[in-house]
Parts: C-alpha cells; structure tokens; sequence
C-alpha cells in the first residue's frame, strides 16, 4: 500500500544522503521509519562519542487529519515522545514529497530538512 512504498522510498532517498536504517526504540516502542545518526565530535574515533538523532518519518495521508495538512493527535504525540528521548523529529509530509521526481530532488529535499549539514 501507500504507507509502504512512501516509505521504502523515502529510506532509499536518505540513504544517498547519510545513513539509513529501519528502526524500533526500545523505550518508547514507536518505530521510526528512518534513524539518521551523526557523530557530534567531528574526526572523533571514539565509539562512545554522541551523535545526533534524527527520526525521519514519512507521514502519509493517515498521519494527518481530514483536512490533510493537520497532524492527528496520535501524530503529535509520536512526535512529542521521540523529541523527549532525544530525537530530532524530522517529518516528510506526503504532499512535500510527492511533487519530487528524481534522486536528486530527494536528496536535496532531505538534506534541506536535516538542516544541509549532513554530508561532510
């Protein structure tokens, strides 16, 4: 269904801007649909060093409601609990993402939405 290809393309698309992965949060249990993960200490070779989180998500057409722009209240509240457990929350609404027809438009979209910084 729809869900699903939006976000398998959406993976696809940042995983040739950074780092891809589908992902659960153990504490929270909500699956992120795009974990992008950034060391913060730039040339650090420290394992432990911090990164940065962004939960990328690619809210579809039941993320919002009927008026299709506004986020439901289940949404809103996903996107609270993911920002207190530290990530950056990173939403890709279907009617940003649909118009964009290349790799290249993705990738910039994506990278304009993760603050443009990302690939160093």
């Amino acid at each position: 269904g729809f869900p699903g290809f939006f976000a398998r393309a959406l993976r696809r698309a940042v995983s040739e801007v950074e780092i891809k992965e589908e992902f659960r949060d153990a504490r929270s249990g909500h699956s992120i649909d795009v974990l992008v993960r950034r060391r913060l200490a730039a040339g650090s070779t420290t394992v432990d060093a911090p990164a940065r989180k962004w939960a990328v998500e690619a809210d579809g057409p039941t993320h919002f409601l009927r008026d299709r722009r506004t986020p439901s209240g289940s949404t809103l509240l996903k996107r609270k609990q993911l920002g207190q457990l530290g990530y950056t929350v990173v939403p890709v609404p279907f009617w940003e993402w649909a118009p964009l027809r290349d790799g290249e438009a993705k990738r910039r979209y994506l990278e304009d939405k993760l603050g443009g910084d990302e690939k160093q």
